[in-house]
């Protein structure tokens, strides 16, 4: 039997399998992993995983990075609704690193360079905004559990970080977060001017680590987390918590990070995350 954080209840083994708290696509490594609800984690799989794996921003990210998933196959940015502007005619666009293809389903090739050359195009992309929300919080509810465990459990409002996971634009109801306690900011909505300090300083940690990492600090009435997808501040949120009992020394001290970054899991503390941006910075200075 085991516990599993997205659903919050008891499971038996055999209906669980182990889950990727950031995805391999999304700069994931090995080791970062719960065992969660298999049926759940399938579906949380392509609704928050998928969602934003395949987000047209994040596509860039992830080519530059050459974040492969499980299929292995180089990631670039592709629009599939795309028309050729003088004629209409209908075009696929992929950007891949080293060129621009244009696929015509009509002709059923690619077209040519001298074809492409002085081309004008017109693409449609979809943009869900919010898929990092949910990221975010599915991110902050397995990376809590996975750091800090039964203490997580019993002492942080999780259930809010599952309202946030599961929220549907179309289906969720505003009351059911109008006494919402979670507080935060995500990507693509602007930063409060009262955290903008807070989002420069993270978003120069995203920058300067240049990999996805997650940072956990527990306060005195509430835990935030920090997320970063290939070097990407994704999302920040705040959730109440009693931390009087959270271990504030050692890899513990004044929080705890855990980056992934060349297919490697990491585990340090806040104040030797703060060290290795200083340093990063530094070298990147340096080598202007």
């Amino acid at each position: 039997m085991i516990y599993c954080i997205y659903t919050d209840r008891i499971i038996e083994d055999d209906a669980s399998n182990s889950e990727h708290i950031i995805p391999l696509s999304l700069g994931g490594a090995n080791g970062f992993e719960i065992p969660v609800d298999k049926e759940f984690n399938a579906v949380a799989g392509t609704e928050i995983d998928g969602e934003i794996a395949n987000d047209f921003i994040n596509m860039f990210h992830r080519r530059e990075h050459d974040a492969k998933g499980h299929s292995r196959k180089s990631p670039y940015p592709k629009v599939k609704k795309s028309i050729i502007e003088d004629s209409g005619k209908p075009i696929q666009v992929s950007f891949k690193k080293e060129n621009i293809d244009i696929y015509s389903p009509m002709d059923g090739r690619n077209l040519t360079e001298d074809e492409k050359h002085g081309l004008t195009f017109k693409s449609t992309i979809n943009i869900e905004i919010d898929c990092n929300i949910k990221f975010t919080a599915k991110v902050a509810l397995s990376a809590g559990y996975f750091i800090y465990g039964d203490l997580f459990k019993e002492k942080v409002d999780h259930h809010e970080l599952r309202q946030l996971m599961n929220f549907n634009r179309k289906t969720s109801k505003q009351e059911d977060f109008n006494s919402f306690n979670t507080l935060g900011w995500y990507w693509p909505h602007p930063v409060p001017e009262k955290d903008s300090k807070d989002f420069a300083m993270y978003d120069s940690f995203a920058k300067s680590l240049n990999c996805s990492f997650v940072l956990c600090i527990p306060g005195p009435k509430n835990i935030g987390f920090v997320v970063s997808v290939l070097g990407r501040l994704i999302g920040i949120l705040n959730v109440p918590a009693n931390t009087d009992d959270f271990p504030n020394s050692g890899d513990y001290d004044l929080g705890h990070a855990v980056l992934l970054k060349n297919k490697k899991t990491e585990r340090i503390s806040y104040r030797e995350l703060a060290k290795k941006v200083l340093t990063e910075i530094e070298n990147n200075e340096a080598n202007k």
